[in-house]
């Protein structure tokens, strides 16, 4: 009786799991991280006027509902890089079911924001989901920054991005 009963139960399994009651989503709906090509990146994420010195940055949390990151890319994989006295406008969007902010920070855990307007307001509880915020700062010293969520854990989780302030050259956007 237990052998059949035990039986019963794992073919009772194999048909739900079959039927993706135990499986998770189908494949079609897990969301991707997809990542647009170095060549189409800056023209998607970021435009720079050089007469005027300045650029226009796109950040998007939550890009293609890919939980914990900033335009698909988590962990460090986006690398911004501007020349000093460049002045940063930053569009920054809230994709992610989560609330999340957005600041030029010093480095991991830092809290402070590095360049006076560098930041959304409200870092700890950030913006809701939908939800958009458009901040705009100059930077006035060299060096490698972070651009981060500072909501608790976000940024731990991977939500962060390298902002590298430089002496010279033109802005780029890599992944």
């Amino acid at each position: 009786m237990k052998l059949g009963y035990a039986l019963s139960l794992g073919v009772l399994s194999l048909s739900l799991s079959g039927c993706g009651l135990f499986a998770g989503p189908p494949p079609e709906t897990v969301p991707s991280m997809v990542v647009p090509s170095p060549s189409h990146a800056k023209s998607q994420w970021m435009t720079v006027n050089s007469a005027a010195h300045s650029l226009s940055l796109t950040v998007i949390a939550g890009y293609q509902s890919h939980g914990f990151n900033l335009n698909g890319t988590q962990n460090g994989a986006m690398w911004i890089t501007v020349p000093v006295h460049w002045h940063v406008t930053v569009h920054f969007t809230n994709a992610s079911g989560l609330s999340n902010s957005l600041a030029v920070v010093p480095g991991p855990t830092s809290n402070h924001v590095v360049f006076p307007g560098a930041s959304t307001k409200d870092l700890m509880n950030g913006i809701s989901q939908g939800q958009s915020r458009v901040f705009s700062f100059t930077p006035t010293r060299t060096g490698h920054f972070r651009l981060a969520s500072l909501v608790p854990g976000h940024e731990d989780s991977g939500m962060w991005a390298h902002f590298v302030v430089t002496d010279g050259g033109k802005p780029s956007l890599r992944f």
